[in-house]
């Protein structure tokens, strides 16, 4: 059974090998390995753990392994990823449900995301459009997608 929960600062080290194994296996099927390194080097242990302190954090964790992340920064969603050996079994659904909770919670009422070549198939099975811009990203190319959360602001 999977539980989705809040980041904790020992969570770094494993979060950190959870976005460099899937960008290395996931992503490199859309981007060039030299393009995705920068990224891979970028979120070591260490900047995932500062990074948690200026988002809303979650970990997918299953039989005390964190197999998935996402993070919720204002109103983008951001830090997305689930293992390749876990993806398709619900566990992306669960983690963007949950942020989905917290961006409303907050107040806000849509959420924007720049999503890789392979997440768009994903994001717009739950809903996302795509606003029609396609962004040069450091891996390169991103689909900017939106989803309108609610119609207004709560009391």
């Amino acid at each position: 059974m999977v539980q989705i929960r809040k980041f904790r600062p020992s969570d770094g080290k494993a979060v950190s090998n959870v976005i460099r194994t899937t960008m290395r296996i996931s992503n490199a099927a859309d981007y060039e390995m030299e393009r995705l390194q920068p990224l891979i080097d970028y979120f070591s242990p260490a900047k995932v753990e500062q990074l948690s302190y200026e988002r809303d954090c979650l970990v997918a964790v299953e039989e005390e392994e964190i197999i998935g992340t996402a993070a919720l920064e204002d109103d983008e969603l951001v830090t997305f990823f689930v293992e390749p050996q876990h993806q398709g079994r619900g566990i992306g659904s669960a983690l963007l449900e949950e942020i989905e909770a917290i961006a409303r919670r907050y107040g806000r009422l849509e959420l924007k995301v720049d999503a890789s070549l392979a997440g768009t198939a994903f994001y717009e099975r739950h809903g996302y459009k795509r606003t029609g811009r396609v962004l040069e990203g450091t891996a390169g190319p991103q689909i900017s997608m939106r989803k309108q959360l609610c119609s207004e602001p709560p009391a």
